[in-house]
């Protein structure tokens, strides 16, 4: 793994959070954990937020994707996942992980080095999702529409 390509990789993600999302944030410093395959980081909110509004700020502000917003069945639990369209130094996944009808106190960012490790995490997960049986909120339906970001 490349620690001074995940380095940049980090700077450049706070910059667009600065930048995008700054009201959402709370001012502190957040430090690299490196992983196997990826490094992760955990952006605490300043203050609780509905998973579904943050998503959206993604989507719009920052133009992710939708890998899979899933809730339980009694409504309590929600995961949501989204990606980049990978491109040098932004290969990035957000996970957002709620028990509490929605609500969010921190985004967990993954940055990758590599378009073909990104790519195998993001497709297992994917996979991973399609045998849980929590509610399907949006998400991509067929692998191809995923394929399709990584070409």
């Amino acid at each position: 793994m490349n620690e001074e390509f995940l380095t940049k990789s980090l700077e450049e993600f706070k910059t667009n959070l600065k930048t995008y999302l700054s009201t959402y944030l709370k001012p502190v410093d957040v430090t690299l954990a490196l992983r196997n395959d990826y490094a992760e980081c955990v952006f605490p909110l300043s203050c609780q937020q509905l998973a579904e509004d943050m998503t959206d700020e993604f989507v719009t502000c920052l133009h992710y994707h939708i890998l899979y917003a899933r809730k339980s069945s009694d409504g309590t639990e929600y995961h949501v996942v989204l990606y980049s369209r990978p491109y040098e130094h932004d290969m990035t996944v957000v996970i957002m992980d709620s028990i509490q009808h929605g609500l969010i106190e921190s985004v967990k960012v993954l940055f990758f080095d590599s378009l073909d490790t990104m790519y195998r995490y993001v497709r297992q997960m994917w996979l991973d999702s399609l045998f849980q049986k929590s509610k399907l909120l949006e998400g991509i339906g067929q692998e191809a529409e995923l394929m399709q970001d990584f070409l």
